[in-house]
């Protein structure tokens, strides 16, 4: 696939991902039935939108790419099966009302509870599908020209797209630009300083779900570190990744020839 496309490449997982930005686009036609919805929404969830419980799979992925996400991995984490399914209580989709913020007017993921290092946040649901050929096309709306397309297996050509449907880790931003904002709650025997750069708190994994016995993009709490300085993501703070330079370098470039076709 060209290297163009808007990507990103994960903190500590050799499988290269798409990336997502702050904006929340509408589909280009009516979103494809999910595999699994559920009439009880998150908090400002998108109407336009439908909220997945499992993952919708495009009815052009073969057996064989369907069968390689069956294959399992004792390196992945685990999502148990008592993780729930239901709309998350630990995190809250907010707007961003900071103009300073990259993604003002629009929103963030926020945690509603103290999230301890190296913990799962959410699995990233949405559309699984080809990760190249003529699959990346359904109709007239193009996967590959996606903000929310994450890359699940890139040995099994396997991608996962949440811009038509998903849940509440779609609206997880990128950390670039966002302004530092202290804990409400205070870390015992730190003192918080009066600016800060923001960095990442979280990042995309590859998991192994033990319930649907399958693969799945998730969202994880950054570890402590070597120092084990790091104490998690306190309540009120958002979730923040990193999209990686590949995912800006893409979409400068697919700006620039927007640009130029305008022009």
């Amino acid at each position: 696939m060209s290297e163009n496309r808007k990507r990103k490449h994960p903190a500590n997982d050799p499988v290269i991902k798409r990336a997502k930005s702050h904006k929340t686009p509408k589909p280009t036609r009516p979103s494809p039935t999910p595999s699994s919805t559920t009439t009880t929404l998150p908090k400002n969830w998108p109407p336009d939108i439908p909220y997945l419980t499992t993952p919708s799979y495009s009815p052009q992925l073969s057996p064989s790419q369907l069968s390689a996400l069956k294959i399992p991995d004792a390196d992945l984490p685990s999502i148990p099966e008592s993780f729930p399914s239901s709309p998350a209580t630990h995190v809250r989709i907010t707007k961003i009302t900071d103009p300073t913020h990259p993604a003002f007017g629009q929103s963030g993921l926020f945690a509603t509870a103290h999230l301890p290092p190296g913990t799962l946040i959410l699995p990233y649901l949405g559309e699984y599908h080809p990760g190249s050929g003529p699959g990346l096309k359904d109709g007239e709306y193009d996967y590959s020209r996606s903000d929310y397309d994450l890359w699940l297996d890139r040995d099994a050509d396997v991608a996962v797209d949440a811009a038509r449907c998903g849940n509440e880790a779609r609206f997880v931003n990128d950390y670039r630009g966002v302004p530092f904002t202290p804990p409400l709650v205070p870390i015992p025997g730190q003192k918080v300083p009066k600016q800060q750069k923001t960095k990442p708190n979280a990042e995309f994994r590859v998991a192994w779900d033990v319930q649907r016995q399958e693969r799945v993009m998730s969202v994880w709490v950054l570890p402590s570190g070597k120092k084990g300085l790091f104490q998690g993501i306190q309540k009120g703070e958002e979730v923040l990744v990193s999209y990686g330079r590949g995912f800006w370098e893409g979409r400068r470039e697919v700006e620039g020839r927007e640009e130029e076709k305008v022009g």
